[in-house]
């Protein structure tokens, strides 16, 4: 999946401040994330956009179950948000 499929569906961007990644590829990367209800939601990194993670919080924990899920099912999980409204500030993003 592209990077502006997930921003459409209204996924955040988190700037990074890992220096391994640093090293590696000359940027700290981003992370993007959307938040699906109060226990859930779905994650992406820079690295892997085309590996998203299902968030699910443990219990009463600070703490998640991380599940890697087809770029397929990030589509019907967003869908079914009642608040999954489309970001349509696209041009102000920096990328």
């Amino acid at each position: 999946m592209k990077y502006i499929d997930y921003v459409t569906m209204g996924f955040e961007r988190t700037e990074m401040s890992c220096m391994v990644e640093f090293k590696e590829t000359g940027y700290r990367g981003f992370a993007l994330e959307k938040k699906i209800n109060d226990n859930m939601m779905v994650c992406v990194s820079s690295g892997s956009l085309n590996a998203p993670k299902l968030y699910i919080k443990k219990g009463n924990s600070e703490t998640y179950h991380i599940i890697p899920i087809p770029t397929e099912a990030v589509f019907d999980l967003v869908k079914q948000t009642k608040d999954a409204t489309p970001n349509t500030n696209i041009g102000s993003l920096a990328c």
